[in-house]
């Protein structure tokens, strides 16, 4: 049985106001309907006037700064004779379905500087929501004109559904957090020439979960021992993987796209500069550097496979050496969403055990110090563990 498209409960009509726009000089247009026309409403002498502007928002509120300007220049009627009987005429434009934005984004993805990676994870999350809300598998032929506020907010009330547990409660609006996050990136562009994304008024006004912060806590210290003893254990790319993530703190993307001479080791520890070229660009587009034990560098570049690249097995983005590494940890006990992230994290909170907190979030590369503090940073006791990140 297919879920409800829209939730009855949550089924009312945004005010005009909302569902309308202001124009730079200050016009205000409206809407009765999210598929409605947009219509300029003036008063003049205590009475309202009526201009249907379209479904074009831009082109309405373009009309409506006119309307508004010809009012003050002429008599009402004579304004009603110049635009109100340009009733309008054009069809409204069609919108997309999932296969048309997934195209539509891939062609232009270079010009927008996003990697093919990262679109593949927003029309995931997009393609996921819509698998929730109408329990079906193939959603290329979807319209997202029905991505309005009643399917989205459908969309958390089901992906929560049957979760008591407080906990995973939490984590799980984390989640839904992220997918519509994607799902809004996806259309906050300006490349649907043709489309109507009316509905993505609807989309980028979603809240988000509040509250939702998280203190990050440390796995057992046996583990860690253990994560430490495969990696020593592991050799080619798997090995380069787990090491430069567990030893400087680098995200999988970045791993995938360091070299050699990144590397650098004139001063007391060795640093690893991440840097942006052609095809690649840091998180967030900010460059910076991480540092570590030298020995355990020298390591990581004696047993790398690659020559100029670190890894060597650049097929699909890195993905095999990922799947490998993730099975790996699986199999001695990691049962964390990411794994592999976990490394990372280890890293910070090393950093912030030996170091101090600021210079974990520079280490890590963190915009805002609570990112850090929240998400990457715990307190290592174990002196044993410790010195695993020293050769």
């Amino acid at each position: 049985m297919k879920n409800p498209y829209y939730i009855k409960t949550m089924n009312h009509t945004p005010p005009m106001r909302k569902l309308g726009a202001k124009s730079r000089v200050g016009t205000r247009i409206y809407k009765k309907t999210a598929d409605g026309v947009f219509f300029y409403r003036p008063t003049v002498d205590g009475k309202q006037h009526y201009f249907p502007l379209g479904y074009d928002k831009r082109k309405a509120l373009d009309l409506a700064d006119k309307i508004r300007a010809a009012k003050t220049l002429y008599p009402i009627k004579e304004v009603i004779e110049m635009y109100h009987k340009k009733r309008f005429q054009e069809e409204k434009d069609p919108t997309p379905k999932v296969s048309e934005v997934e195209k539509r984004l891939s062609e232009h993805h270079v010009a927008l500087g996003i990697n093919k990676k990262t679109v593949k994870d927003y029309m995931d999350a997009l393609k996921r929501i819509i698998r929730v809300v109408t329990n079906e598998k193939d959603v290329d032929d979807f319209d997202c004109g029905e991505l309005n506020e009643s399917f989205i907010n459908g969309y958390k009330m089901l992906a929560l559904a049957g979760l008591s547990d407080e906990g995973k409660i939490q984590s799980r609006k984390r989640t839904i957090n992220t997918k519509l996050r994607s799902a809004k990136a996806i259309f906050n562009h300006r490349i649907y020439d043709g489309f109507c994304i009316d509905f993505n008024e609807s989309l980028q006004e979603t809240d988000f979960f509040k509250k939702l912060g998280k203190q990050y806590k440390l796995p057992p210290m046996k583990l860690i021992q253990n994560t430490f003893d495969l990696w020593h254990s592991t050799n080619g790319d798997v090995h380069t993987l787990m090491g430069v993530s567990l030893i400087f703190g680098l995200r999988r993307n970045e791993i995938f796209h360091a070299r050699r001479d990144w590397f650098s080791f004139e001063g007391e520890k060795a640093r690893v500069n991440v840097e942006a070229e052609k095809r690649f660009k840091p998180k967030g587009g900010h460059e910076g550097h991480s540092m570590g034990n030298k020995a355990l560098a020298k390591r990581i570049l004696n047993k790398a496979s690659g020559d100029d690249y670190l890894i060597n097995n650049r097929a699909d983005n890195g993905r095999p050496v990922y799947s490998e590494a993730l099975e790996l940890l699986r199999d001695i006990g990691w049962d964390r969403p990411s794994p592999l992230h976990e490394l990372r994290k280890l890293f910070g909170s090393f950093v912030s055990t030996t170091e101090s907190l600021y210079t974990s979030q520079k280490w890590c590369r963190h915009a805002d110090s609570k990112t850090t503090s929240e998400s990457y940073s715990d307190l290592i006791e174990d002196k044993k563990v410790i010195s695993r990140w020293v050769a």
